[in-house]
């Protein structure tokens, strides 16, 4: 679903990478391994911070287009729905607070890079 906006953005940053700096890599005795992983990433790490959030908290958010068209049947589980299904159907709370949790800890590292990019930004300024 998201797919198609991940590559158009990240093909944009890619863009936004001015030859120069590549031709310099390249010059040094960058191979393409070495020029992917060690200039082109770093330079567009941002934007591959912005796109990583985005589709985290798109899937996160399926719990609603799931639990309207299917009511979780068909096996259309997602660990929202799992949680839901758990604590409002089946009474079970010390399974669903360990789903809470898990989404909590899934998320944590997103939160955390963000900061981290906010603060970075911030120091630039």
């Amino acid at each position: 679903m998201w797919t198609s906006f991940c590559i158009v953005i990240i093909s944009a940053a890619l863009k936004g990478i001015p030859d120069e700096i590549l031709e310099a890599a390249k010059i040094d005795g960058a191979n393409r391994f070495t020029l992917f992983w060690h200039v082109m990433v770093p330079m567009i790490q941002s934007t591959l911070v912005v796109v990583l959030t985005t589709m985290i908290i798109s899937i996160l958010k399926i719990f609603d287009v799931v639990y309207i068209i299917t009511g979780g049947n068909f096996h259309t589980d997602v660990v929202a729905m799992e949680f839901y299904n758990q604590l409002f159907q089946y009474n079970n709370y010390g399974l669903a607070s360990t789903l809470a949790v898990l989404l909590l800890i899934t998320v944590i590292p997103v939160i955390y890079l963000n900061v981290r990019r906010i603060r970075e930004e911030e120091a630039l300024q």
